[in-house]
Order: structure tokens, then C-alpha cells, then sequence
């Protein structure tokens, strides 16, 4: 009872299911945690699930895009403050180094917060802050600011725990004594002016 100016009841009930269909795609995907890329194309940093080795599982982690290809950088850890999940951090702490890089990333650190006296922060360095450490995120309360540092860099470590660019030539490494990790050495070439 269909003619070729107007739809039938068939085509009305198929575009209905279509519709609940893809509502339905969008509520499994977000209750997943699937994350956009909400990244454009001269941003290096993003975030992806890499392989966790000390869990077996995966773990959010910032990635940077050098000259050459794409590594991981930081890890989620669970010591990071915030009511975040772990796909936000990450967007958040990517969207936050592309705008140090910006401005001449030069490493990462920790430092006290006025702010919040009971905790650290995570900081990121850069040719225009100078002295200041602008805040990349905070951590819970009590969290060893040393040891979240060093877990969430572990990815920039070479098998042999030391920091490596991507000659392998090692950089300067995390130590108690040196609570940085100077990045210079491990960005690409236009990164690094």
C-alpha cells in the first residue's frame, strides 16, 4: 500500500529500530568508557589503553607522537587525586601537555600546593613558566609524590630503567636526590625550540 510519493509503514518501523539501534551503540560505548579523539592534527599528545604488565590488564596512558612514532609517556596509577575516571585524567592530562608543549615543555616534577595543604602535585616545567611549575594534576592525599612520579613515567623507561629518547641514548633519570624528569631530550625536534 506503498507509492512513490510517500513512505510505508515498514520504512517508518525500520528507521525507528535504526534509531534506537545506534542510542543504544552510544550507551554501551560511553558506559565503557570509550573516549573521543577530540585531538587535532598538530597535537602530539593523546590517550590510548596500553598493556599494564604489573596488573596483566590495561591502564589509560598519555601518548606522545615524536618525529618518528608514537610512545607511551604517563600512566594512570591510582594515586592520582580527583573524582576522574581514568579515560578523563588522561584526556585531561594530555589536553594540559599540549598546551605546555606549546609552550616549550621542558620536564616534570612535583612540588607542595598552597592550595591543598595535605597534598602534591604533579607539575610540568616549560621555557615560558620559568621557575613556576604549573600544575599538570593533584595527587590524593598522603600519596608518596617520589614513588606516583616514578610509577606514572615508568613508560618512558627503557627495559634497562633508565630513561631513553628515542636514539636510545639515555637522559637524565628520576632519583630521589633529582625528583625531575627532564623531557627535552625525549620530544621531537620542533618540540624542543
Amino acid at each position: 500500500m506503498s507509492d512513490n510519493q510517500g513512505f510505508s509503514f515498514p520504512q517508518l518501523l525500520i528507521g525507528i529500530i535504526s534509531i534506537l539501534l545506534a542510542t543504544a551503540s552510544l550507551a554501551i560505548m560511553v558506559k565503557m568508557e570509550w573516549v573521543p579523539v577530540k585531538f587535532g592534527k598538530q597535537d602530539r599528545f593523546s590517550c590510548d589503553l596500553q598493556p599494564d604488565i604489573a596488573t596483566g590488564g590495561e591502564i589509560w596512558t598519555v601518548m606522545y607522537r615524536n618525529d618518528q612514532e608514537t610512545k607511551p609517556w604517563l600512566k594512570m596509577v591510582t594515586t592520582l587525586g580527583g573524582n576522574w575516571t581514568p579515560a578523563e585524567r588522561c584526556q585531561e592530562i594530555a589536553r594540559k601537555l599540549e598546551l605546555y608543549r606549546q609552550d616549550g615543555l621542558t620536564m616534570l616534577a612535583y612540588r607542595e600546593d598552597p592550595a591543598t595543604p595535605s597534598q602534591y602535585v604533579i607539575c610540568a616545567y616549560t621555557k615560558l613558566s620559568g621557575d613556576n611549575c604549573p600544575l599538570l594534576i593533584t595527587l590524593k592525599p598522603k600519596a608518596e609524590p617520589y614513588e606516583t612520579l616514578r610509577e606514572m613515567t615508568a613508560a618512558l623507561e627503557g627495559s634497562d630503567g633508565v630513561y631513553q629518547n628515542s636514539d636510545g641514548s639515555i637522559v637524565d633519570t628520576l632519583s630521589r636526590e633529582s625528583p625531575e624528569v627532564h623531557l627535552e631530550k625525549l620530544l621531537a625536534e620542533e618540540d624542543r625550540k
